[in-house]
């Protein structure tokens, strides 16, 4: 069993302890017939084909960073790694220890960050062996966006079993139909190199998929007054949207760095299915390769991939 190691955890592990000396009071009381349940939490996963990204723009900035070139970094592009579950449902009872019910749940997460890079060496021009000068190369993601949106009807059946006369645990496990969103927002600035040159581009990435999900959990329902309920609970969700459809736009602009005219003036508009396209950095240890998501390119599916585990407090009322 996982510890409270983490301070988005610390909440849902505090209120488990406080409920549990309830079991030792004697005999059951009954529950209510119907429940209506709301909680929020932290949720832990990793789409790690969204999160990609990252990874290249990190190699991009970092091409050099082994080499002897004076340098300097700031900042750190960041991944999604946790979000912010809410679920609200309503439970009918079977009995003394059976349930059944619907619900829906709704889960959100958002990543902006910005890096930069800058280099300074002295170079051999490759084409005019008989000079030297000044490599400088300033590099900049600014910023990085990345966010995820979830929306899960669903069913729920479950049982629990009585400790006590306030304190009720038990298991559920709940199946419905996903509705996901994400986008993906970059804004990038190469100037300088070898021949200078100042590079602005721009990329916003929409898309939108379904899928079924599941999730089990283990609860536990405290009475704390006739009918209302402290709720805590935590358990894994298996979730993983494999078709992605949307749209991408992006402008690049290139302007020789000693010139005022730009040469080049670019925008880019593609619908269709995202795609994980393969990419590569040369960097001063070798090359680089990865992927990045994209759409109208050559590539191997996307996969938004929001599974992982799941812990929630909140509150109960019977009827």
């Amino acid at each position: 069993m996982r510890t409270c190691r983490t301070r988005s955890w610390t909440l849902p592990c505090f209120l488990l302890v406080a409920v549990l000396p309830a079991a030792a009071q004697s005999r059951p009381q009954a529950p209510t017939a119907w429940q209506i349940e709301a909680a929020v939490g932290v949720a832990r996963f990793a789409p790690d084909d969204l999160n990609a990204r990252v990874a290249y723009d990190t190699a991009w900035l970092d091409y050099l960073r082994a080499s002897q070139a004076t340098q300097q970094h700031e900042g750190e592009l960041g991944t999604l790694e946790d979000a912010v579950p809410v679920i609200v449902r309503i439970t009918r009872r079977l009995g003394r220890h059976w349930f059944v019910g619907g619900g829906l749940s709704f889960l959100s997460s958002r990543q902006e960050s910005s890096a930069s890079a800058s280099y300074r060496y002295t170079v051999v021009d490759p084409q005019a062996q008989e000079y030297q000068r000044q490599f400088a190369q300033f590099l900049e993601v600014a910023p990085l966006v990345l966010e995820v949106r979830d929306y899960l009807p669903h069913a729920i059946v479950g049982a629990d079993v009585g400790l006590g006369r306030r304190l009720r645990v038990g298991g559920a496990l709940a199946a419905g139909w996903a509705f996901a969103t994400c986008m993906l927002t970059r804004s990038s600035t190469a100037q300088g190199g070898l021949y200078a040159t100042n590079h602005r581009s721009n990329l916003e990435m929409r898309g939108t998929g379904n899928g079924l999900a599941a999730e089990a959990r283990l609860t536990a329902r405290l009475e704390l007054m006739t009918r209302i309920g402290l709720l805590v609970e935590g358990g894994f969700a298996w979730h993983e949207v494999k078709d992605i459809g949307g749209s991408l736009d992006s402008t690049q602009r290139t302007q020789d760095g000693e010139a005022t005219e730009v040469e080049l003036d670019q925008a880019g508009h593609a619908d269709g299915r995202w795609v994980n396209q393969p990419v590569t950095v040369q960097t001063s240890t070798g090359t680089w390769r990865g992927t990045v998501p994209s759409i109208g390119v050559q590539g191997s599916p996307f996969a938004l991939d929001l599974s992982g585990w799941r812990f929630r407090a909140g509150i109960s009322f019977g009827f």
